[in-house]
């Protein structure tokens, strides 16, 4: 575990398929309950981007709901692709513009993971890079 008083609980990319691709949790709780967590904001998800028309849906989905001392934030890439991730709900949250600019990065790290051609789209990200990357970057918010 990062020895980091973060926001994040939990960070989660899921595949466009909903078939979960890499989830990593930040506290000492079981990694059970953010599956589930994340498994059951993926309907929120799926309602957020029916909603918002054929046209240019806004990949930052916001709040997605907030569940028991967690708040849930969504983001969805061009290639549907999702990346989810549970924050502790107290005071201090950071601002919306502050967790847009956190999934934007992490779709850049995930960019640049995808390219790698020792990755095969659709498997679970192993790589662990890509994990401490996703580390770094919840422990600077």
């Amino acid at each position: 575990m990062p020895a980091f008083d973060s926001m994040f609980v939990c960070v989660a990319v899921v595949g466009k398929n909903n078939d979960p691709l890499f989830l990593k949790g930040f506290t000492d709780e079981a990694e059970l309950k953010f599956h589930y967590i994340v498994h059951t904001s993926l309907d929120v998800v799926e309602d957020k981007v029916a909603n918002s028309g054929k046209g240019n849906p806004e990949m930052y989905l916001g709040h997605l709901y907030s569940i028991e001392d967690y708040k849930v934030y969504g983001y969805i890439t061009n290639s549907k692709n999702k990346f989810i991730v549970v924050m502790k709900d107290r005071d201090g949250v950071p601002k919306d513009n502050e967790i847009k600019s956190f999934f934007r990065r992490l779709h850049v790290v995930f960019a640049n993971m995808f390219c790698n051609p020792f990755y095969t789209p659709g498997q679970p990200i192993t790589s662990e890079s890509f994990g401490r990357t996703v580390a770094t970057l919840a422990s600077s918010l």
